[in-house]
């Protein structure tokens, strides 16, 4: 059997930041389309996030690459096959960023178009694209049950529009004056953090009936080297938590300061990077493996 190196944690950082910019673009064309006037605060939080966040990312894959950045005309190559996903990868980041740039600068009105029906159409299906290619990515290793299974791309595109809208908030707290509306953004995203949950839960279930390679990620996550991580980090602050808050808020309960509101997004945003972190971590075969199933 061929064990399989973890892979570093800027590839964790790259599927983290993609789905954080690929979900904040995603929400703020979706409010976009319901009632710009009313949500152009958060709207231009968003803005703040995609592009960049997506750069920052790929800059954290050219590193894990290595020739990426010693031999940067090589990766022209990734554009070389059309049918690889790869390639296919490749052209949807490359046109998000470009595309979100546009929409950022039509939102803080420094040019006067980007922001027409098929610009924001085709951020839609652009989000969806890095969102779950982020997922397929990891689906194309066959040979690690964990990363290949079809629930997988689903999580990543609903984890990454859940913190893409706390990245979105941050940054419209924080740096956009206008106070803006965000109801609409709040039950959303509560609904996406109840998704979260009830996949996560459904893949544990799986995992834990499944080959022994699932069987042996599912005891690093629950009971093992990651039990910490996953429990704390993302289970309990990064998911549970911020449900439990919304909760209270959506049945008007529990009213938000400004400094909270930062704080739960924050712990979202905690989650959503450990959640990424960990499925590497613990789908990688390692020598404690080979002990596993030679019990």
């Amino acid at each position: 059997m061929v064990l399989q190196e973890a892979f570093e944690w800027q590839i964790a950082l790259y599927l983290f930041l993609g789905g954080v910019g690929a979900g904040a673009i995603l929400s703020a064309v979706i409010v976009d389309f319901y009632d710009r006037e009313k949500y152009l605060a958060y709207i231009k939080g968003a803005s703040l996030v995609g592009m960049p966040a997506v750069s920052i990312g790929c800059l954290f894959l050219l590193i894990d690459l290595g020739q990426g950045l010693k031999k940067p005309w090589l990766l022209i190559y990734l554009l070389s096959n059309p049918t690889s996903a790869i390639t296919w990868g490749t052209a949807i980041l490359s046109l998000f960023i470009f595309i979100s740039l546009i929409y950022a600068a039509y939102n803080f009105n420094f040019i006067k178009f980007g922001g027409g029906t098929f610009v924001k159409i085709a951020l839609i299906l652009l989000c969806l694209g890095t969102g779950g290619y982020t997922g397929v990515l990891l689906g194309l290793l066959k040979a690690i049950p964990l990363w290949h299974q079809t629930a997988l791309p689903i999580l990543f595109i609903i984890s990454a529009a859940s913190t893409g809208i706390s990245a979105a908030v941050i940054m419209k707290e924080l740096f956009i004056k206008d106070k803006g509306e965000l109801h609409m953004i709040e039950t959303m995203h509560y609904y996406l953090l109840l998704i979260e949950f009830v996949i996560v839960f459904g893949m544990i279930l799986i995992g834990l009936n499944g080959v022994p390679e699932m069987v042996y990620s599912m005891k690093l996550l629950l009971v093992g080297k990651y039990a910490f991580q996953f429990w704390s980090m993302f289970l309990i602050l990064g998911l549970i938590l911020p449900i439990i808050v919304y909760t209270f808020v959506e049945s008007k309960k529990l009213h938000l300061s400004k400094k909270s509101i930062v704080l739960i997004e924050a712990l979202v945003l905690l989650g959503g990077f450990y959640l990424r972190y960990l499925i590497i971590h613990a789908g990688a075969y390692t020598e404690k493996f080979v002990q596993y199933i030679g019990r």
